[in-house]
């Protein structure tokens, strides 16, 4: 069972950091290249969305 835990204000550069290691890890020449390059940017828009809005908050916290 997961406790109640605070958020990790870094938690968008951790998953930055699995996206490199995927890319990494999964440069096998049988992995499609070009669906998992596709993949990446995806996930990578989603962290920068979440990066958006998490400095939206700070900005509205400190007003």
């Amino acid at each position: 069972m997961i406790q109640n835990q605070q958020p990790n204000p870094d938690l968008h550069l951790t998953a930055r950091g699995y996206l490199i290691d995927c890319l990494i890890t999964n440069t096998h020449p049988s992995v499609d290249q070009n669906e998992l390059r596709e993949v990446l940017l995806y996930l990578n828009n989603l962290i920068t969305f979440d990066e958006i809005n998490l400095r939206k908050e700070d900005i509205m916290i400190d007003e």
